[in-house]
C-alpha cells in the first residue's frame, strides 16, 4: 500500500500544472459524484420506508457542486426522482456545464 501511494505521489510530481489541475478536478468530480449517488440512494431507501428524507434542494444542489455525473447516475441507475421533470433537467445541465468547463480548461491551459 505504501509503495503504491509513494508511486502515486511521484507520478503527481512529474505532472505539469495543467495535468495536475485536470487530475485534481477529475478526482473531485469522482468523489462528489459518489457522494451524490449515495445521497440519491439513501433518499430513495428512506422514501420507501417512510422515514425522514433529504431536502429536494440538497438533491438539486449536489450535482452543481462537481457531482453532475453522480446526479445523472442517481436518477437513472437508482431510478429516483424521475417523476419530477426538473431533476433530470437539472442533472443533465450540471453535467453539461461541468464537462464544458473541464474540456475548456484542457484546451485553454
Amino acid at each position: 500500500m505504501e509503495i503504491q501511494f509513494a508511486s502515486l505521489i511521484l507520478s503527481l510530481n512529474s505532472l505539469t500544472s495543467k495535468e495536475l489541475l485536470l487530475t485534481i478536478l477529475a478526482i473531485i468530480e469522482i468523489v462528489m459524484s459518489i457522494i451524490t449517488v449515495i445521497f440519491y440512494k439513501n433518499d430513495k431507501v428512506r422514501a420507501k420506508k417512510g422515514l425522514w428524507r433529504t431536502k429536494e434542494s440538497v438533491l438539486l444542489i449536489l450535482p452543481w457542486v462537481m457531482g453532475g455525473l453522480g446526479g445523472f447516475m442517481g436518477i437513472y441507475t437508482v431510478r429516483h426522482k424521475t417523476q419530477h421533470w426538473y431533476f433530470p433537467l437539472n442533472n443533465v445541465l450540471a453535467l453539461i456545464v461541468q464537462a464544458s468547463i473541464f474540456i475548456s480548461l484542457a484546451i485553454l491551459l
